[in-house]
């Protein structure tokens, strides 16, 4: 996901395809279309829920990114 992305319903392409595939790696059940659908929100909110519970608005945005990104590389360790 290109840095300084902010991502969020409506949104397509391949930030959306590599979002959703990260949280499929770390766990999460979400289907990889490369389209931020309702689903895609509610899987966001779900992570914000848990890592970043002080801003949960389904946006995956900067802060969102930042910490997939770092729980996924810790996970390769």
């Amino acid at each position: 996901v290109r840095r300084g992305a902010t991502l969020t319903t409506g949104d397509t392409g391949g930030d959306v395809e590599a979002l959703q595939s990260m949280l499929a790696l770390y766990g999460y059940g979400v289907e990889i279309s490369g389209i931020f659908d309702r689903q895609t929100e509610a899987v966001v909110e779900a992570f914000q829920r848990h890592f970043r519970p002080r801003k949960v608005d389904g946006v995956a945005d900067g802060s969102t990114l930042r910490t997939l990104q770092r729980l996924l590389a810790s996970m390769r360790r």
